[in-house]
């Protein structure tokens, strides 16, 4: 009983990191800045009353990431709905950002290209993904499923997506819902893979098993190891394969 506490925390503990480390590239700022403020002068989009740094591929011009910025001064956010806007000051630990004294935002474009709302997209997800796990694991479920489907409302090719919220299921107790989501996994369904957490499948395979429902683990492995891109991957399926199967 001891062992299986332990290894349900660090599936926990591991998924998180899991999900944390994809997050990553999304939630913080160019490492180089240190801790003190730094001059910068940052262009973005105002979507959804919040300000979004893009940060642009230096050879292809192209937008790569996009960084949710607090920027410290009230000033009329609404009224730049939609726009790309240019801001110059000073840059804090935390994505807080102090706009010059006495300046205020410059308008680029009345619209946000189309590049940088499927970047500011993809960071929206990521954070509905990440908050949604939180959540789950703290049982606040009802909570994590409409973070999970808001996530999903947002892109359903996400196959990762349907496996977060399978385990948000699995957790809470609901089989039969968390089986639908893994059904739409298997099936292709949805049509990127490469996001897969191997991490929740395992947690999810452990839920299973200790339900008794042994078969269902084996073919959640099995549908986890042809999906692995990496080898890490293909050697936590083939363990947990190898310990269902008595093998």
């Amino acid at each position: 009983m001891e062992m299986t506490i332990h290894r349900k925390k660090a599936f926990a503990v591991a998924a998180f990191f899991f999900i944390l480390i994809q997050a990553i590239p999304f939630l913080i700022p160019d490492r180089t800045e240190g801790s003190m403020p730094v001059r910068k002068t940052l262009t973005g989009c105002v979507i959804g009353g919040r300000f979004f740094s893009i940060m642009t591929d230096p050879q292809t011009g192209r937008p790569v990431k996009a960084y949710p910025i607090r920027i410290q001064q009230n000033f009329d956010i609404p009224s730049y709905e939609g726009k790309t806007i240019s801001v110059s000051g000073s840059l804090l630990p935390g994505d807080r950002f102090i706009i010059t004294k006495g300046g205020s935002p410059a308008v680029i474009r009345d619209t946000c290209g189309r590049d940088n709302l499927n970047i500011i997209k993809k960071e929206l997800i990521m954070e509905y993904r990440v908050s949604g796990y939180q959540e789950a694991k703290n049982r606040n479920f009802d909570k994590a499923l409409r973070l999970t489907n808001k996530a999903l409302y947002m892109d359903k090719t996400l196959c990762g997506t349907y496996v977060d919220r399978a385990l948000v299921y699995y957790l809470k107790g609901d089989f039969t819902s968390g089986a639908n989501d893994i059904k739409t996994v298997k099936n292709g369904r949805c049509r990127d893979r490469k996001d897969l957490n191997f991490l929740m499948l395992e947690e999810i395979g452990a839920i299973l098993e200790n339900s008794g429902r042994k078969a269902d683990a084996i073919n959640l492995y099995k549908m986890g190891l042809k999906s692995c891109q990496s080898e890490m991957c293909r050697e936590s399926m083939n363990k947990a394969l190898r310990k269902a199967s008595g093998s």
